[in-house]
């Protein structure tokens, strides 16, 4: 286990120093949230109040934001020769791809602890176990999110550039089409069909169902839990195997 730490705090020392995206990432929630949330909350019409809303929603946009990144600096360290170094290190593959997959938890624990705090301040009338349980959720969709983001880039770290274009794309669809913006019984019947593939959809939902939201508004919480599981596990199973089977000897171009 020391040495996935040291191998973590490795990664680390570069992302955080000095931290100025994670800083950019909370000056833009602070935007978002004071100014158009503020201003679109007096438009939007179904919702209690849709500050609130919009609040969590951009919660689970940074969470998947942050799992993209993960998969990002995999394909960087491959295009820098770093990956090749990983590999000759006296590692096991587990415990690398542990390395990986914590560092993302890290960045995603500092990334929304500001953002998070103020979404629960502006709620209100917390209690310590929702707290806990949307801590919980965030995490599940953000390794979920990772793993997929990983197995995308095991598939394509021959080409940054391919990755790029495959995560925008994918970025584009999971986002826009669900609910972290609006929810699905104001979407219309094209959209909502669509909304229901995305893993933010059922994140988002669960998140607002535990801080209290109208449940007339939102999923089923079973099939949220059930869906946001089996994508931690599933993608978070497929990054381990794509690791050790695919990984080796591949160069990169």
């Amino acid at each position: 286990m020391r040495d996935v730490i040291r191998l973590v705090w490795f990664d680390l020392k570069q992302e955080l120093k000095p931290p100025v995206w994670i800083v950019m990432e909370w000056f833009t929630f602070g935007i978002q949230l004071f100014v158009y949330g503020a201003l679109i909350s007096q438009l939007v019409t179904g919702v209690s109040n849709y500050q609130q809303f919009y609040a969590v929603g951009f919660v689970v946009m940074m969470t998947f934001n942050i799992g993209s990144h993960t998969g990002r600096n995999f394909v960087e360290h491959a295009h820098e020769g770093r990956l090749p170094y990983l590999l000759s290190l006296p590692i096991s593959r587990p415990k690398l791809f542990l390395a990986i997959v914590l560092q993302g938890g890290v960045e995603l624990a500092l990334l929304i602890t500001i953002p998070l705090a103020i979404t629960l301040f502006l709620i209100g009338n917390m209690t310590v176990v929702s707290i806990a349980a949307t801590i919980a959720t965030l995490f599940c969709l953000g390794f979920g999110v990772a793993g997929l983001m990983l197995g995308l880039s095991f598939m394509a770290f021959k080409s940054s550039d391919i990755y790029s274009a495959i995560t925008i794309v994918l970025s584009t669809l999971v986002i826009r089409f669900s609910t972290v913006l609006y929810p699905l019984m104001f979407l219309p019947a094209g959209y909502s069909s669509v909304a229901a593939l995305s893993p933010l959809t059922y994140g988002a939902d669960l998140v607002r169902l535990i801080l209290g939201f109208d449940p007339s508004i939102l999923l089923n919480p079973v099939y949220a839990v059930a869906v946001l599981t089996a994508l931690a596990v599933c993608t978070l199973g497929l990054g381990m195997f794509l690791l050790q089977r695919l990984v080796e000897g591949v160069k990169s171009a």
